[in-house]
C-alpha cells in the first residue's frame, strides 16, 4: 500500500476487513478524529471499544481520545491574606499588668 497519497478514509475498509479476519488491527495505535493525538489500543481494550462504538468502522471514524474530551478550565489563583496573629494568654496577662 502506498501511503504517500492515501487518506485515512480510504484505508478504513482495509482496516475493517483486517479486523474482521484477525480480530485485531495491524497497528496498536488509534488516531483521534479531533486531532489531539494517537492512543494505544489492543487486546481486550480494543474489543471493548469496538463493542461500545457499535463496530470497528464506527470506532475508526468517530474515535475521540482523552485529550479531546477534557474541558480545560484555567482557575485564577489568589493569594490568601494572612490572618492577624492571635495574642496568647501570657501576652494578655502582660498587657493587663501594664495597664494596671
Amino acid at each position: 500500500m502506498n501511503n504517500n497519497n492515501t487518506y485515512f478514509s480510504d484505508v478504513i475498509p482495509y482496516l475493517v476487513d483486517y479486523y474482521n479476519q484477525f480480530e485485531t488491527l495491524p497497528t496498536k495505535v488509534l488516531e483521534c478524529t479531533k486531532g489531539t493525538g494517537a492512543y494505544t489500543c489492543f487486546g481486550t481494550n480494543l474489543k471493548n471499544k469496538v463493542e461500545k462504538a457499535g463496530g470497528i468502522g464506527k470506532l475508526l471514524r468517530n474515535f475521540v481520545g482523552r485529550g479531546a474530551k477534557k474541558n480545560t478550565v484555567k482557575a485564577s489563583i489568589e493569594k490568601r491574606k494572612k490572618k492577624p496573629a492571635k495574642t496568647t494568654a501570657p501576652e494578655i496577662a502582660i498587657k493587663a499588668e501594664a495597664v494596671a
